[in-house]
């Protein structure tokens, strides 16, 4: 009885940092989970919004891109963290935060803010789930600079990554993150070469598909770079202007880039406002749902026909805000700027604790001329990679098509999508014996819903490649389904 009186006391009275702490553990036990360790990057972040909340509101402090800004400051690096955000009277504030569910929430790291005013004070919470551990970083410098090396450890189950940089200006390059050579970090060198705010996104991949596993601003100027794009945009009083104010939008951020706009397709809308209703309804926030179906059975599913598509997911109080997040992603951003979709469809929902969910799917129908020149629709896929990529464009080669064309063939007939088939000679052995001048050769072997998906080539990306040729049927299979493209490529490094 008396631990209780003392408890309710130091509750009840003007908080401490230590009172705080302690009750942010107290929740986590309450669920039978071990306290997470206090985050001090977190914490530091967490105590930057909570002088915001305090004095200019809680849905101000909380914006996505405000979020992002006061983590990278502090040195996090933590995608779109869970927020607590409570703005109270001084002497009852330590009373709310234990009323606060915070353990059921999946996360690994936490971090606390909290900023004490005559009458009211705020506190922050920062729930994040972790999924690298990024070596320090910096997050501004005064000019200029090249070489700078982004390095992190992944944390299961992701086992490889990409890293994506927005430019100030707005487009997106892509960098792989190659294994180090003394421990299992992986690492990319990053230049910035102009001025302005650049986003880092670590993009990793494992058995459920991408996520997103770093996030952070790097400035790059003299200090303070101007941050009144931290601050929230008015959001629209409906779904309906909401859809368009987001088309509107993205094809002014595609067509500032030189990118063709798209257009909103019903059968897409459709598609994209099931998996938002979904994602609220069920409470979960995924591509992949949790019986494994993804996007692409999605759209399967509903009889779309395309040749590539991507979806974006963005969670937060309005539709805008939500984008806004999108936008400054540097992964979902390239979803957004991908030449080849041409159209789009958006879903909004909300969820029970009144967040926006906001779906968004674009993609690039299948139309007639890829039907009718298959393997010229493959040959120009492969060579806008190569071009996105900055790489050498690649001659093609009929001596290597005719190899990849009767190897595809009976690839087809045996049902098996690889490069060396039973009783037939090797592949890469008939491309040496028919080609003399080789240096040397990669095959890939892979199947597709459409011919333009050459960028699913694994080794496109080899710089030293000289030729190509490519051999490509339509068939059905047993095991792979019917009506599907079998793609052989072989490349070639020429003396």
């Amino acid at each position: 009885m008396i631990s209780s009186l003392v408890a309710l006391t130091l509750l009840s009275a003007a908080p401490s940092r230590d009172v705080l702490e302690r009750t942010v553990r107290d929740r986590f036990e309450a669920v039978g989970r071990s306290a997470l360790p206090i985050d001090p990057s977190l914490s530091r972040a967490a105590d930057e919004l909570a002088r915001r909340a305090l004095t200019h509101g809680v849905e101000d402090a909380t914006s996505l891109l405000r979020v992002t800004a006061a983590i990278s400051r502090q040195k996090a690096w933590d995608p779109n963290p869970v927020v607590v955000a409570l703005r109270a009277p001084t002497d009852s504030i330590a009373v709310e935060l234990a009323k606060q569910d915070l353990g059921s929430e999946p996360s690994s790291h936490v971090g606390l803010g909290f900023a004490e005013g005559k009458e009211r004070s705020a506190v922050i919470i920062l729930l994040a789930k972790r999924r690298i551990e990024l070596e320090a970083f910096p997050r501004g410098f005064a000019k200029t600079v090249s070489g700078q090396r982004v390095c992190g450890t992944l944390v299961a189950p992701l086992t490889t990554a990409e890293l994506f940089v927005t430019r100030p200006e707005g487009s997106v390059e892509r960098l792989p993150m190659n294994k180090a050579t003394k421990d299992d970090s992986r690492c990319s060198t990053v230049d910035f070469p102009t001025k302005g705010r650049h986003a880092v996104e670590v993009l990793g991949n494992g058995p459920r598909g991408p996520e997103v596993a770093a996030l952070f601003f790097v400035d790059v100027g003299p200090k303070g770079v101007p941050s009144e794009s931290d601050d929230a945009m008015a959001e629209p009083e409906d779904d309906t202007r909401a859809r368009a104010m987001l088309v509107t939008r993205i094809n002014a951020l595609r067509m500032q880039l030189g990118v063709t706009p798209v257009q909103p397709d019903s059968e897409l809308e459709a598609v994209a406002q099931a998996w938002a209703d979904r994602l609220a309804k069920e409470n979960f926030f995924s591509h992949v749902a949790p019986e494994g179906s993804t996007l692409k059975q999605r759209l399967t599913e509903a009889g779309y026909k395309f040749a590539s598509a991507g979806e974006n997911l963005g969670l937060s109080s309005g539709p805008l805000a939500a984008h806004f997040g999108i936008e400054h992603s540097p992964g979902h951003r390239n979803n957004l700027l991908e030449p080849g979709h041409r159209k789009i469809g958006l879903g909004l929902a909300t969820r029970s604790d009144g967040l926006r969910v906001l779906v968004e799917v674009l993609a690039a129908p299948i139309n007639t001329v890829e039907e009718k020149d298959p393997i010229g629709t493959l040959y120009a896929s492969i060579a806008a990679e190569r071009k996105r990529r900055k790489l050498s464009p690649l001659r093609q080669s009929t001596v290597l098509e005719s190899l990849a064309q009767a190897h595809v063939r009976k690839a087809l007939e045996l049902d098996t999508p690889k490069a060396e088939l039973p009783n037939q000679p090797r592949l890469h052995e008939r491309a040496f014996e028919t080609m003399d001048e080789l240096a040397s050769v990669s095959v890939d072997v892979f199947i597709s819903d459409t011919p333009r998906l050459g960028s699913e080539s694994k080794n496109l990306g080899m710089a030293d490649n000289t030729v190509v040729g490519v051999g490509l049927v339509k068939g059905d299979s047993a095991r792979f389904g019917p009506g599907r493209y079998w793609i052989v490529v072989i490349y070639g490094v020429v003396r």
